[in-house]
């Protein structure tokens, strides 16, 4: 690879890829894997909104099952025997409802919409999905470094409120230390590099937030990329190396690249989004 290469994927890789819940291509494509264990198999269609990271394999989009779907029944149900390895699975329940069952233990949980499922790579699950239809938004994510092997899955709600949140500090590398919102975490480690998830939110009284709810950062996504369902409120993404201004609302997909500058305005009076971060560098 010369050198004028390099620097032109750098900068392609360096680059916000949005999309929304909602998002309906003309064309779906039938979800097809390799399975080591179950062998080829095609189930649900998907679409893809974020496409690559700045290190490891990193995708995001939806998938839906429903009738005449690929693999599923004529009544929109569908069971799907999956061990996750094209890497850790996050997911977001949008809509219909799943009962998934771990292999080895036989342990279930129920999913429906508004549930948070993050599924370790190489654990063994089915999907027992109901009819009509079920629509998740995803998350995939693999690389080299081996960090923390699970055997069981990470499940939350979009509407959990625990009693503590802590507030995020981070370093932005020409900034310093920054203090903006509060967070929880669902999941702190991945099974390869880093991964971790969670909630964030800001609004009226929370740290780095102004008596209206609103908080402006600037920010570079330091410690991964950083892939963003928005649930409530509204936020202004500015694109500080090209100029480029995004306004999102609940329901928009935001992927953004670590080491991307760029500014985060979250409007008041409230703002709150689901966050998962990846890197190939495992975590300190």
């Amino acid at each position: 690879m010369t050198s004028t290469t390099a620097v032109k994927t750098a900068q392609e890789n360096l680059k916000i890829e949005t999309g929304s819940r909602n998002f309906n291509p003309g064309t779906w494509t039938p979800f097809e894997w390799d399975d080591p264990i179950y062998g080829k198999q095609v189930k649900g269609e998907v679409a893809v909104i974020r496409t690559q990271g700045t290190s490891g394999t990193l995708m995001a989009g939806l998938w839906r099952t429903g009738p005449n779907i690929a693999g599923c029944e004529p009544d929109g149900t569908c069971h799907v025997d999956y061990s996750a390895p094209l890497g850790d699975e996050t997911m977001v329940i949008l809509e219909g409802s799943a009962t998934v069952t771990i292999k080895a233990t036989g342990k279930q949980y129920r999913l429906e919409a508004g549930t948070i499922i993050s599924h370790p790579k190489d654990v063994e699950v089915c999907w027992d999905i109901d009819s009509p239809f079920l629509k998740k938004f995803w998350v995939i994510w693999d690389s080299p470094k081996q960090a923390t092997k699970s055997d069981d899955v990470f499940v939350g709600n979009i509407n959990d409120n625990p009693d503590v949140w802590s507030a995020y500090e981070w370093v932005e590398p020409n900034h310093g230390p920054q203090v903006c919102g509060e967070l929880f975490m669902l999941r702190s480690t991945g099974s390869t590099g880093t991964l971790m998830c969670g909630m964030w939110r800001t609004g009226v009284g929370i740290a780095g937030c102004e008596a209206d709810g609103s908080s402006t950062v600037p920010y570079t996504a330091p410690l991964g990329d950083e892939t963003m369902l928005l649930l409530e409120g509204q936020a202004h993404v500015v694109n500080e190396e090209t100029g480029e201004e995004y306004d999102f609302k609940a329901g928009d997909v935001i992927a953004l690249p670590s080491g991307l500058n760029i500014t985060w305005t979250s409007k008041g009076p409230f703002v709150k989004k689901f966050w998962i971060i990846t890197s190939e560098n495992l975590p300190t």
